[in-house]
């Protein structure tokens, strides 16, 4: 018995229900109890020898078996349409196979039941009478190589322009309506002479075909289908990650791992029955593709990808127990991952967004598993930034842009970011790495200061050096969040580097609100964060122990919270939106009262400041009464 991705319904609707009764009916057939009539099957080779009207003829058919009753309605009864069907493959079923293949065709396109069972029928035929088995072959191969031919002529091959792994682990590659005329043929196939199928997913140079075939119901069905084709694939990476080109064995990569996620978020079981059966998906998937002898060039690539899912889409509800996800997948491959790993990686990396990325992966990988996976080398990472405006315009400069390409900071605190800094936390010197990677940027910041709307390239634009600069101050406050926290024991040299990491941070992103007009949404915003970390640690050490993190942060971070206070109040718009934030994020009134007082902010005029900014444009100054409300209770 096949193994099945899915388990059986739960609940058989009234159609399943007639199919089962049909099926049944078909298996006598297959075990000799059952015969269509000698009338039907006579009647059904007149039509294929004089080819009139199908509907019609669908109906003379149907009134062999039903009578004359004009009540009856035929297409309720499973049975006489399993009937039907049976009859209608017997007869066609000769040595005319082929050249009746187009009046066949008909009657399938004006019948559910002939559609949906005559593949049914025609395999059991098939197994009893070589020379219609031989016909079915060769109508397939047929099929697949006139299905070929159109799909590369309406989508093309450029080979100027390969197809890449980004391409096919998007899945965006595929018809914008779903063509099922090969699915009957899959199904076939797969029964009668898997190599044939093997072989024109194998060969084939459309990706749209793979993936019309890989959505059909035969793969969506049979696990051991894609596991077969997962072993047979011929080898498609080298231990560095580097691909050849080869499209099917990344196709079933990414079917098989949305197919279990998928399955994993169901609803039609109780998850007694649903998890287990998902932990023995996962278990034999992994296995599968762990037995391969490009495992681990395979495993550098896809466990990219897998990260790359995994930073866009992190699970942030952690109250609610979480569904298999991307990273499910990538921990239990990681555990199958033969060590040491050569730490080579392919220089076709180096033009995509995946150097960032992997290095997240080894991030990852070392958090999970300490002692199985070293921390990742960096060096490439913070030298990238040291650009002059010579190299921005060269190949260095289109590099890293696009390696930032999948780095969406458009708020702060973005989490890929936040695992990007994790890996520069895990050195001893990491202040010093980013501020060598802050210091480094200048060109990117003159050319936002200078330059904020010339464009001298038809491959990059200034709001490009934005989007890095964003990017390298998140980054920074991820590693800032890695490292300015509980520790099981005070180290103070850690605790040192995060406040000149701090300080640092605070003054790159007031130098950023002045000359980066691409994020007048983000660096007010980081500005925010920080303040909130700042008031945080001063919150933390008033009822600390002398021991605790927080009072060693809060004697060495500059500037200190009443003068960060004080410079945020400068802008009273800004500073009013930011009050309700402190709040919300455990800084007790009373104690934001005493440190609004220390910075001698006058809370009388911001009363009167936040009731003009209410009174004003919502949209503009987004400003509400309980913005007014709190200060007058502060005041």
């Amino acid at each position: 018995m096949n193994k099945e991705w899915q388990l059986p319904p739960a609940y058989e609707s009234e159609m399943q229900k007639s199919y089962t009764i049909a099926e049944s009916l078909i298996r006598d057939f297959a075990e000799g109890s059952f015969a269509s009539p000698d009338l039907l099957i006579t009647s059904v080779t007149e039509y294929f020898c004089i080819q009139d009207d199908a509907e019609n003829a669908l109906k003379r058919f149907t009134t062999h078996l039903d009578g004359s009753h004009e009540d009856f309605d035929a297409s309720d009864d499973p049975r006489i349409q399993a009937t039907l069907v049976i009859g209608i493959v017997t007869a066609w079923a000769s040595s005319e196979t082929e050249n009746w293949y187009t009046a066949f065709r008909a009657l399938v396109r004006n019948s559910w039941w002939v559609e949906h069972l005559w593949t049914e029928v025609a395999l059991v035929v098939a197994l009893k009478n070589d020379a219609f088995k031989e016909a079915l072959l060769n109508l397939a191969e047929q099929h697949f190589a006139d299905a070929e031919k159109k799909l590369l002529q309406e989508y093309g091959v450029d080979p100027s322009h390969p197809i890449t792994l980004d391409e096919i682990w998007y899945g965006h590659t595929r018809e914008s309506r779903t063509d099922d005329s090969s699915w009957p043929w899959v199904k076939l196939l797969a029964k009668l002479d898997l190599n044939t199928l093997f072989k024109w997913m194998n060969s084939t140079q459309s990706l749209v075909l793979i993936n019309r075939v890989l959505d059909s119901p035969e793969f969506y069905r049979n696990y051991d289908l894609w596991e077969q084709f997962t072993y047979r694939s011929p080898t498609s990476f080298q231990s560095d990650g580097s691909w050849d080109g080869a499209l099917l064995l990344p196709s079933l990569l990414r079917r098989g791992s949305m197919q279990l996620i998928h399955i994993a978020d169901g609803y039609g079981h109780p998850p007694s029955v649903l998890e287990p059966h998902v932990e023995s998906l996962l278990a034999s998937f992994v296995d599968t593709v762990a037995k391969r002898s490009d495992f681990e060039g395979l495993f550098k690539r896809w466990g990219t990808w897998l990260t790359r899912q995994y930073l866009n889409f992190p699970d942030n509800n952690s109250g609610q127990k979480r569904s298999l996800s991307s990273q499910d997948i990538l921990w239990a491959l990681a555990d199958k991952l033969p060590l040491p790993c050569s730490p080579t990686v392919s220089e076709q990396l180096n033009f995509s967004w995946e150097p960032w990325v992997y290095q997240s992966m080894l991030a990852l990988l070392h958090s999970n598993q300490p002692d199985r996976f070293p921390a990742p080398d960096i060096r490439d990472f913070i030298n990238e930034w040291n650009l002059t405006p010579t190299e921005w315009n060269s190949s260095k400069g289109q590099s890293i842009r696009s390696h930032v390409s999948e780095y969406h900071a458009t708020q702060p605190n973005n989490y890929a970011c936040r695992v990007l800094g994790y890996s520069v936390a895990l050195s001893d010197n990491f202040t010093s790495h980013w501020l060598n990677m802050w210091n480094s940027s200048v060109a990117l910041r003159e050319i936002l200061e200078f330059r904020p709307i010339y464009k001298i390239s038809a491959e990059w634009q200034p709001s490009d050096a934005s989007r890095l600069m964003c990017t390298l101050v998140d980054v920074g406050l991820g590693i800032l969040d890695c490292t300015a926290n509980a520790q099981e024991t005070l180290n103070p040299e850690i605790l040192n580097q995060s406040a000149a990491l701090f300080q640092a941070l605070w003054e790159a992103t007031t130098e950023m609100l002045s000359i980066d007009f691409y994020g007048n949404d983000f660096w007010p915003i980081m500005q925010q964060h920080l303040v909130i970390r700042r008031l945080q640690w001063t919150v933390e050490a008033k009822n600390a122990n002398d021991d605790h993190y927080s009072i060693w942060l809060d004697k060495a971070t500059y500037p200190t919270s009443p003068e960060i206070l004080a410079l945020v109040a400068s802008n009273p718009c800004s500073f009013i939106s930011l009050l309700p934030i402190l709040v919300q994020n455990k800084v007790p009134k009373q104690t934001l009262k005493d440190l609004l007082n220390q910075a001698e902010i006058d809370l009388v005029s911001l009363v009167s400041s936040a009731d003009r900014y209410q009174s004003g444009p919502e949209m503009k100054f987004k400003i509400y009464p309980y913005h007014v409300n709190l200060i007058e209770e502060l005041a």
